[in-house]
C-alpha cells in the first residue's frame, strides 16, 4: 500500500474509527502495534487522532484502553464510570467530523513536522483553527466535565507570574527551581501573551484552563519529573491529557503517533510508550490543577510531592534518547 492510500485509509478511519471495532479489538490492534505489525500502528494512531482532532471527550476510555493493552495493566488498574466509558464509544459510533481544510494541514505537518519546541507548538496550535466547529462545544464539554478540572468554569482568571517574586524563594525550593528553568533556558515565563491569543474571550473552563497551562507547564516539568526533552514532551502532553483534558495536549500526542507511524515505522513503540507512560502517570496522580501552586514556592519539590502523594515520572527509556540519537546520527 502505498503511502497516499495508507493516508486515505488513515482518514476513513479516523472519521469511522467504528469501523475498527470496540474496546477488545482496539486491546488486539494495540498489542500487535507493539509487536510491529505496521497497519495495526495505523489503526492505533488513527483511534489516537480521533480523540485528538474530532472527539475528545472519547480520551479516557480509548487512552485507558491503549494503554492498558500497551503497558499489560492488571484490569481495573484504570476505573472509568460505567456510563461515561459507554457514552464515549457511543460518540466513537457516530462520524468523526474534521473542517474542509483540516487533512491538508494534518498531512504537510506529519510530512515535515519541523525541529524546534516552538515550531511544533506554533504548528500543532495551528491545527486547531482547522477542526470542525462541532469540536469547540465537545471541547467546552471536557473542560466542564472532566474530574481534574477542578471546577474551571467557576474559577477567575489566575494572575500573571513574575520573576521577581520566583527568584525572591528560597534555594532548593519549587519556586526557585522554576526561577531557574525560565531564565537559564530563556524560557518564556507564561509561555505566550494571554491577551494577544484572547484566552479572556473563551468559555470560562476553557479560559481558565488554557491560562493556567501556560503559566505552570514548567511547574508542572518539575514536579511531575519530566525533563524538557523531545521524547518527555510527549510523555507530559499525555500526563496532561489524562490530569485534565487539555485538547492542545491530545492534538501533540496524536500528531507525534501519526508522525511516528507514517515516517519512522521503527520509533512507533518509542513513542507510544512514552504516551502509555505519560497518561498513566497523569490518571493516578492527584489533580494539579486543584493544587495552589503559588502557596508552594517556598517549599522543596520533595516535601510538596510527599504532601499531595506525587510520584515522579518514570520511564523504561533514557530522557534524552532522541538527542543522543540526533547527536550520534
Amino acid at each position: 500500500m502505498s503511502q497516499t492510500d495508507q493516508q486515505r485509509a488513515f482518514e476513513r478511519l479516523v472519521v469511522d474509527i467504528a469501523s475498527l471495532g470496540g474496546k477488545a479489538e482496539l486491546e488486539n490492534a494495540t498489542r500487535r502495534a507493539k509487536a510491529g505489525e505496521a497497519e495495526a500502528a495505523l489503526s492505533v494512531a488513527a483511534a489516537i487522532a480521533r480523540i485528538g482532532f474530532a472527539t475528545p471527550e472519547a480520551a479516557m476510555p480509548v487512552l485507558d484502553c491503549i494503554t492498558t493493552a500497551w503497558l499489560d495493566l492488571a484490569p481495573g488498574t484504570l476505573a472509568v464510570p460505567q456510563g461515561q466509558q459507554e457514552a464515549a464509544f457511543a460518540e466513537l459510533a457516530t462520524p468523526g467530523l474534521v473542517g474542509p481544510d483540516f487533512w491538508d494541514r494534518f498531512w504537510d505537518f506529519v510530512g515535515n513536522p519541523g525541529s524546534s519546541g516552538d515550531e511544533v507548538t506554533a504548528r500543532v496550535a495551528s491545527l486547531g483553527a482547522a477542526l470542525h466547529e462541532s469540536v469547540k462545544a465537545r471541547a467546552i464539554r471536557v473542560a466542564e466535565t472532566h474530574p481534574g478540572a477542578a471546577d474551571a468554569a467557576t474559577r477567575p482568571l489566575p494572575p500573571r507570574l513574575t520573576l521577581d517574586v520566583l527568584g525572591a524563594q528560597p534555594e532548593g525550593s519549587l519556586g526557585h527551581a522554576f526561577y531557574r528553568l525560565i531564565v537559564d533556558n530563556d524560557f518564556n515565563l507564561e509561555v505566550l501573551d494571554r491577551e494577544a491569543i484572547g484566552l479572556a474571550e473563551m468559555h470560562p473552563a476553557l479560559a481558565y484552563l488554557n491560562t493556567r497551562i501556560l503559566q505552570m507547564h514548567d511547574v508542572w516539568h518539575l514536579m511531575g519529573g519530566y525533563r524538557t526533552t523531545a521524547l518527555q514532551e510527549v510523555g507530559i502532553s499525555a500526563f496532561q491529557l489524562a490530569q485534565f483534558g487539555h485538547g492542545y495536549s491530545g492534538m501533540l500526542i496524536a500528531t507525534a503517533a501519526a508522525t511516528s507511524a507514517f515516517n519512522s515505522p521503527e520509533a512507533f513503540g518509542l513513542i507510544m510508550q512514552l504516551i502509555a507512560e505519560g497518561w498513566l502517570h497523569g490518571r493516578i496522580t492527584p489533580s494539579f490543577m486543584a493544587i495552589e501552586w503559588e502557596k508552594e514556592w517556598h517549599l522543596p519539590i520533595a516535601e510538596i510531592r510527599a504532601r499531595h502523594g506525587i510520584r515522579a515520572f518514570e520511564s523504561v527509556f533514557p530522557a534524552d534518547l532522541i538527542e543522543q540519537m540526533r547527536d550520534a546520527a
